[in-house]
């Protein structure tokens, strides 16, 4: 069967009906229960006549809610009507209420089982059900009938009551042995018959407590008959509750398993799921749902499949959670990591209240905060709260069953995690537009329609994009465009590729020399790198696709994007003093990323010395690469350290290296300038000219001067206000 004909049935939370939808090969498991239930006999020879009867036992099928229960009773149920001599008779006590509907539903379901089949002696066995049936219903029935005419007609006195019970015993007693009688003529008929009956009780941990002990009773009482055995499926916890009497939920829950020692003569329980048992179902409901789901290309998305594998218990949650996948990931395909939905996914099937709290504290989840938020993370705490403390102050105590979970999903409370730039891309969850759009379940209103998206795409000039582009940053549009042409790169002409990315650089670039306040353009240029990163992956052709782009910007001359592409592979490829980080794979070769680095560390070093990389770059890709490549030499150094001459030009630096959510550390800096004499000019301009209006980038100047002092960043000290002093020693002091 095709994915697209199944599609609509997985995608419902319904028991497996066949063998063919087995998942977890229980066929074995099937095959022994038959025996727990029928026996055959194979007579002489080898035409012998095979004969079969009920074992009489009363089965128990034990497991929590949701472990499969039900298809393991379809598949018996299916199994069994394959077997000659064989009656099944399913019961479902969800659909029937109080001891009568029980009954009567009992009887109904042993008569149509037994209608199935033909002969005399099937038809005598069916004449005395029925007789059986009412030499029940009939003492119950005129028991009723007198109460209801002695009472109706006022007789409800101390003589009457004594004349109304010897009436009841006269009447209840002959017929209980009248009942009793039809049952074993009803064993005998059955024997002669020689076929075995199998009623199998669903469900019977979803209906209320009474119902529960009515079943239980019609079990024990009504239903004991030879030549009839019982499979019976339920929650041993939930049944038991039911059953048990006391005023401790300890007390009801020994004396209920008492009360079902006596009914349930084998308990047979459903083997857990083990880690493999959920991947092979995690996949196979992902095929039949036909729901695209790519191999773990970086360590995160194994981490969060690892851990689903861990939480799930049950084949119901695997069909729940990949049902809510299957519906969100069609929504944002191609823009979220399909990994964290597939988490945020297990979050909303299990515990839908988290997506409330998600919305409502988005800022404090994401690593790109907005100001407020990501300055109140760097403020100096009184007590010491663990990222796990926080996360329990956000969600609640249903945090702490999905901890793991959620720290995946937002990295940021991960305890003591050593996290990379490359390890936070463009598609993550942890991404404050990527979050918002997922809540959103779809662009949020402001997005470009595709109608304006194909204009812009359309102009075949660098300079009238550069213009376009321009207007949109200003405007604050860039970044949503950006955004949308990811979603539609794939059907727009692959010749405007080239212009439309220079553009796109050019317009990234400062206009004015210093930094003046928190800038959108640096998270742009991580934004860009990364989405060109992903469709060079997923794309046909998208290798030789970005050789050409990044011919096309090195030519421009490009210092942000290129930068972006090259320290990536230097990581990559181990280029670098660091351990090798080969995350998310490689585009181009070790050997053209080195030949790459030999081109462009020159051009990125010449761009430092000129002042470009500290007047006009938004951010810090060309210094890394000249850092990583072991490329920033002393002369590159005084330079460096000559051109942070001025307030401005500290700002700048403050605002690059060090704004709130990026740390960089002493010996770093020190190796790209003189940190003492560069801390001593900063000390002295900011007694003249005091901290900048910006608190962005005031929170950047105190982390970078508490680094050029030599302290933590994340103490109290480092971070005090006080910073107009009347020398460099007592600006110090002041700190700490």
């Amino acid at each position: 069967m095709e994915p697209q004909n199944i599609d609509h049935i997985q995608r419902q939370d319904r028991a497996i009906e066949d063998a063919d939808s087995d998942a977890l090969d229980r066929s074995p498991f099937v095959a022994s229960l038959v025996k727990t239930l029928v026996h055959t006999d194979h007579g002489p020879g080898e035409n012998s006549k095979i004969c079969r009867r009920a074992t009489g036992f009363v089965v128990g099928l034990t497991g929590e809610w949701g472990l499969g229960k039900s298809s393991v009773l379809n598949l018996l149920s299916h199994e069994l009507k394959q077997m000659e001599g064989v009656v099944v008779a399913n019961l479902n006590p969800w659909l029937f209420k109080g001891r009568d509907e029980l009954v009567e539903a009992y009887f109904n379901a042993l008569r149509e089982a037994l209608g199935s089949s033909v002969g005399e002696k099937l038809f005598k066995v069916r004449e005395q059900l029925d007789r059986y049936k009412a030499s029940i219903e009939f003492v119950g029935a005129t028991t009723a009938s007198l109460v209801d005419v002695l009472v109706g007609t006022g007789a409800a006195t101390t003589f009457y009551n004594k004349l109304l019970l010897k009436l009841l015993r006269a009447i209840s007693k002959p017929k209980a042995l009248s009942a009793s009688q039809e049952r074993k003529t009803l064993e005998e008929k059955l024997a002669d018959a020689n076929i075995a009956v199998v009623v199998l009780i669903d469900e019977l941990d979803r209906i209320e407590d009474d119902e529960v002990r009515a079943v239980a009773q019609l079990v024990k009482a009504v239903g004991d008959i030879k030549g009839i055995s019982y499979l019976v499926a339920y929650d041993p916890e939930r049944v038991a509750q039911a059953l048990g009497k006391g005023s401790t939920a300890e007390e009801k829950q020994r004396t209920g398993e008492s009360y079902l020692e006596k009914i349930i003569q084998f308990p047979i329980p459903l083997r857990p799921l083990f880690k493999e048992d959920t991947q092979d179902l995690l996949k196979h409901a992902l095929r039949n749902n036909g729901v695209p789901m790519p191999s773990p290309t970086q360590p995160y998305q194994q981490e969060i499949f690892d851990q689903l594998l861990l939480d799930i218990r049950t084949p119901r949650e695997i069909k729940r959670l990949i049902g809510a996948f299957s519906v969100l990931e069609e929504i944002v395909r191609g823009e979220v990591c399909p990994f964290d939905v597939l988490a945020y996914s297990w979050l909303m099937a299990k515990a839908p209240s988290i997506r409330g709290r998600i919305s409502e504290n988005v800022h404090q989840l994401v690593d790109d905060p907005g100001l407020p938020e990501m300055l109140a993370r760097h403020r100096p705490q009184q007590v010491a709260i663990s990222e796990e403390q926080i996360l329990l102050e956000i969600f609640g105590s249903s945090a702490q069953s999905h901890m793991k979970i959620l720290q995946l999903l937002f990295p940021r409370f991960a305890e003591g995690s050593q996290r990379s730039v490359e390890q936070i891309d463009g598609q993550r969850l942890a991404k404050r537009r990527n979050l918002i759009r997922l809540l959103y379940l779809g662009n949020p209103p402001g997005q470009f329609p595709r109608a304006e998206i194909e204009k812009i795409w359309g102009l075949t000039s660098v300079e009238a994009l550069e213009i376009a582009l321009k207007t949109l940053l200003v405007e604050g549009k860039l970044g949503p465009l950006l955004d949308r042409i990811g979603d539609f790169s794939a059907s727009l002409p692959q010749q405007s590729s080239n212009i439309f990315w220079v553009a796109v650089s050019r317009v990234l670039v400062r206009e004015n020399d210093w930094i003046l306040g928190e800038e959108a353009t640096r998270s742009m240029v991580d934004d860009v790198g990364a989405l060109l990163w992903r469709l060079a992956h997923n794309s046909t052709g998208g290798h030789s696709w970005l050789k050409n782009i990044l011919h096309s910007l090195i030519q421009d001359g490009d210092l942000l994007i290129s930068p972006w592409m090259l320290r990536k592979h230097l990581f990559a490829h181990g280029l670098t003093p660091y351990r090798n980080n080969n995350i998310g794979g490689y585009l181009l070769d070790e050997a053209e990323t080195i030949a790459l680095r030999q081109t462009e560390i020159p051009r990125y070093r010449q761009a430092a010395i000129d002042g470009v990389v500290l007047r006009k770059l938004p951010d810090t890709e060309a210094i890394f690469c000249i850092l990583n490549s072991s490329a920033w030499d002393e002369e590159l150094r005084r330079c460096f350290t000559a051109q942070i001459d001025s307030m401005e030009a500290f700002k700048t630096l403050a605002g690059l290296m060090m704004p709130p959510g990026i740390l960089c550390d002493h010996s770093t800096l020190d190796s790209m300038f003189e940190t003492d004499t560069v801390l001593h000019n900063a000390n002295d301009m900011l007694r003249e000219s005091g901290m900048p209006e910006s608190e962005w980038l005031a929170a950047a100047i105190r982390r970078l001067r508490a680094v050029l002092a030599g302290r933590d960043v994340h103490s109290a000290g480092a971070l005090i206000d006080d910073f107009i002093v009347g020398d460099e020693e007592s600006a110090i002091e002041t700190e700490t």
